[in-house]
């Protein structure tokens, strides 16, 4: 009878004790790892309020999602997923937002993309998935801005008037005025009310930013460093009934490494034990912020830059940032005590960042690409607590120009788009003579293809096609760029063309059946706008069709 009993124990032991944190740090089983498929337990108490916090950084306007190409050991062949895109991101803040109602959407920083002209579409991003609010990252300063604006301020200006999310900015000051930069759209601080609880907001500028950016970039500007500011402001926020304050600043941690290395594995996969000691690098700027801050303080601090995982209890700060790009969000429920309006830190519960899986790996219920081990050929759809993952619709509408890769899909160009060019961010476009109407392809190459193309072109003296001009001669000869940049080999560059035009030079006849391509149909332009090398074209077209 005794054996019996143990075998019992044994049994009932192994079902109702936790996992094990670093049971996701195995060279299998990647169930938790990026990825939260089942429905979420309930954590509703009357005695508690609940707070849903959720985050990105490092967008840097990534919209379009990213295709990941890997090999594992059971394939011969590569294999591609794709995460992100602004219409899987969409869908994933609306699930969250149906399991656990009102939620508080950030963002820390590096907003803006290289392609300053997007800048309607980022506004946009941010207003149609209902952000809270943004602040602004040292890649946002070190923008090559378009002409029109003669500095950092003039950007950040027109973007804050344009956006319906307020921009916060608490620690930059107009040496104009010698305050706190008092922009329409821009706010030194924030309270939000979720769920009954008062948040305050706050956007804090990295304090190193003198050593990262060039001063022209940052003339008229005075920075107040992040410590001194957060004082300040977070002791306004507590008299003004701040229950809950939350940093942001595009300033990160680098944790994890240790564990990578000792347990040979990849660092993306590491560093999901929140309340471990010494699991992160604490003599950098972020490391000294965060030791100095006065103990509860402030309670969530959401970084960025170093595009990795922080999911970590800094002293009494939990800090949070996830990967790069759009491809992933962190998130975390915290919970004030209703009597005493007090956070009870004890029972915050800190998530895994969530990839923005667009699919699953059947085998792992997630979309993790580093392990070899796993045979990633079987899919199935991707599911976001208990939820089925699809594209949302409408964003996919507003926004289908950044949408690359998925097919058999059409979309309507909006009436309110004058530039083609601009629209889809062609980088140099192919004109014919005359004016009329035709099919237009938009070709992405890369920078090695743009040179030989381009070459192979002025050669046959039809450089003249080309606008705006990627060509110049100079003392050493034919020197190829676009718009005052010199072409790189390995960068990403799209062409717009005549599609009638581009099948009479072989160049460009091989590159137009591509897939990713996008047609234009039934497309017309204006022949002496067209020919400016500024392209603002008259451009226009009833369907875009992938």
């Amino acid at each position: 009878m005794k054996p019996i009993f143990l075998i019992l124990l044994v049994a009932f032991s192994s079902c109702s004790f936790k996992k094990s944190q670093l049971e996701n740090q195995t060279k299998s089983g990647h169930t938790e790892l990026y990825s939260e498929p089942d429905s979420p337990k309930n954590s509703n108490s009357k005695d508690f309020k609940r707070v849903i916090i959720a985050a990105t950084n490092d967008i840097h306007g990534h919209y379009e999602s990213s295709e990941f190409s890997f090999k594992d050991n059971h394939q011969k062949e590569k294999q591609s997923i794709r995460l992100g895109g602004v219409d899987f991101i969409s869908s994933y803040f609306k699930i969250l937002r149906q399991q656990y109602g009102q939620i508080l959407l950030l963002d820390s920083g590096d907003i803006f993309s290289s392609k300053t002209k997007e800048i309607n579409f980022i506004s946009d991003f941010y207003s149609t998935l209902g952000y809270d609010a943004i602040t602004v990252g040292l890649n946002d300063f070190n923008l090559k801005l378009p002409s029109k604006y003669h500095s950092s301020s003039d950007f950040f200006k027109s973007f804050a008037v344009k956006s319906k999310v307020p921009l916060i900015l608490s620690n930059l000051y107009d040496l104009k005025t010698s305050r706190v930069v008092e922009w329409p759209g821009t706010l030194p601080y924030l309270i939000r009310e979720v769920n009954g609880v008062k948040v305050g907001i706050l956007g804090l500028i990295p304090d190193d930013i003198i050593e990262f950016t060039p001063l022209d970039n940052r003339v008229g500007f005075y920075f107040e460093g992040m410590l001194r500011s957060t004082l300040r402001h977070s002791r306004l926020l507590r008299s003004l009934g701040a229950e809950i304050i939350v940093v942001l600043t595009h300033q990160g941690l680098k944790c994890g490494e240790e564990i990578a290395q000792d347990l040979k594995l990849p660092l993306s996969k590491v560093n999901f034990e929140p309340e471990r000691k010494g699991i992160c690098d604490l003599s950098g700027q972020m490391g000294e912020y965060l030791n100095r801050l006065p103990p509860g303080l402030v309670d969530v601090v959401i970084g960025g830059r170093t595009h990795q995982k922080n999911a970590n209890i800094i002293n009494t700060n939990l800090v949070l940032s996830g990967f790069e790009d759009g491809k992933s969000f962190s998130y975390a429920e915290l919970f004030v005590d209703i009597n005493t309006r007090k956070l009870r830190r004890d029972k915050t519960i800190v998530h895994q960042p969530v990839s923005f899986c667009q699919e699953f790996f059947k085998e792992t219920n997630d979309c993790y690409t580093e392990d070899s081990s796993v045979d990633h050929k079987a899919r199935m759809p991707a599911f976001f607590l208990g939820e089925k993952v699809e594209p949302d619709a409408s964003v996919q509408q507003k926004f289908h120009s950044f949408l690359k890769g998925n097919s058999n899909q059409t979309f309507t160009v909006p009436k309110n788009i004058q530039s083609i060019i601009d629209f889809y961010s062609g980088d140099i476009s192919y004109t014919n003579s005359g004016s009329g109407n035709t099919k237009l392809v938009l070709i992405s190459l890369k920078g090695s293809e743009v040179l030989e193309i381009l070459e192979d072109e002025y050669n046959q003296g039809q450089a003249a096609n080309w606008k705006p001009s990627p060509f110049k001669l100079n003392e050493r000869g034919l020197e190829i760029s676009i718009q005052g940049s010199p072409i790189e080999v390995g960068k990403d560059y799209k062409i717009l063309t005549d599609i009638d035009v581009a099948q009479r030079h072989p160049s460009l006849r091989k590159m137009i059946q591509r897939s990713g391509n996008i047609t234009l149909n039934n497309a017309s332009w204006s022949e002496p706008e067209m020919m400016k090398d500024g392209v603002s074209t008259s451009m226009s077209a009833s369907q875009a069709v992938r």
